[in-house]
Parts: structure tokens; C-alpha cells; sequence
């Protein structure tokens, strides 16, 4: 996932773009639209569109902020083009709420508390019930991914593996437990 960095994905890479809401909402807590830095989104989604189509982008929300942050999402998923632009659910949404503008979005992107997290399952059977993907933003630790993955989810991103040799052995372990993600395990050899 690619946040305010040049995206420097290898060939035929999958790399994701991110809006970059939850490093405002961690370090000042719940959030407005007018915390959102509108003039630094576009910037970075310009510079990231020279590096070609992403496997997901997340459309700007509010962390944790429910239907306002539907609300704030759908006005921009308005403005945006034919990436595969997916819904960042956040604590307070539920199925129905997302059901009536699902079309409008590749998948459903569940971010929010780590409380919130723990709905995952339902997310993963909405969004596959209406042939959509789902993906499971900050996922923790190795044995997040392997629950992840027994549920059916279609990808993660972590910072986790990154910290150490220790760590990106521990999720590539866990990601070649069930097969999935197979991506993991190329990076064995960087």
C-alpha cells in the first residue's frame, strides 16, 4: 500500500493506493472532512496514476466515524475515475447502509478500530455475495492473516512484516499455511 511515497512497485508487483486518513486519525483522533488534506490526496493520486493501474484504492473517508464517513466517501467516489476504487467501511456502518451504493465501488476496503475489525467475517460475505472483494486494512499479526484467510478475504496489508526478518518470516509462514497470498513468498528473495 502506497500512502505519500513515489509507488516504486517491480514488474507485475500488485501494490494498492491509500488515502492516508488513518495516520490523521492516529495521531489527533476522530476526524472531520476538514482534517482531510484535499490538495495533498490529489497530488499524491496524480503522481500515482504515472505508475499505472493499482490493485485497489481506497477512497477517502473519516476513520471510525460510521455514516458520516459514507457520506464523505460517496462525494468523492463521485469525482474519481475507473480505478478499482474500493469503500472503506468504518465503525457504525453496517450491510445495509453500503448495500444501496456497492455498485459503485471494486470492493469494500474494512479499515476502522481494531474493535471494528472484528466484523470482518460479514464483510467478507457481503462483499463476495455481491461479487466484490474484500480487504482487511492493518492486519496485525500472522495469526490476523491466517484468520483472514480462513474466512475467505482477499487480501491484507500490514506494516508488520517490514519491521523485521523475524516478522516477514512469521506472515510469510502464515500466508503459505492455507496457499493464499501468494505473493508473500517472492519476498523471500529480496
Amino acid at each position: 500500500m502506497w500512502v505519500y511515497r513515489n509507488i516504486r512497485a517491480l514488474p507485475d508487483e500488485s501494490w494498492g493506493f491509500d488515502n492516508g486518513v488513518f495516520k490523521i486519525w492516529d495521531k489527533n483522533g476522530p476526524m472531520t472532512e476538514n482534517q482531510f488534506d484535499e490538495p495533498g490526496y490529489l497530488s499524491r493520486l496524480a503522481r500515482a496514476r504515472d505508475a499505472g493501474m493499482p490493485y485497489l484504492a481506497v477512497v477517502p473517508d473519516l476513520v471510525a466515524a460510521g455514516l458520516d464517513s459514507l457520506a464523505f466517501s460517496l462525494r468523492w467516489r463521485d469525482r474519481l475515475d475507473d480505478w478499482p476504487w474500493y469503500l472503506a467501511v468504518q465503525d457504525g456502518m453496517t450491510t445495509e447502509d453500503v448495500a444501496p451504493y456497492l455498485d459503485a465501488f471494486s470492493g469494500i476496503f474494512v479499515g476502522g478500530s481494531t474493535q471494528f475489525k472484528s466484523t470482518l467475517p460479514s464483510w467478507v460475505r457481503f462483499a463476495h455475495a455481491h461479487g466484490k472483494k474484500c480487504h482487511y486494512a492493518r492486519c496485525t499479526s500472522p495469526k490476523r492473516l491466517a484468520w483472514a484467510q480462513s474466512i475467505g478475504c482477499d487480501s491484507i496489508d500490514s506494516s508488520q512484516p517490514l519491521w523485521s526478518w523475524q516478522s516477514l518470516r512469521a506472515f510469510e509462514h502464515a500466508s503459505l499455511q492455507k496457499g493464499l497470498f501468494d505473493d508473500l513468498h517472492n519476498l523471500k528473495n529480496v
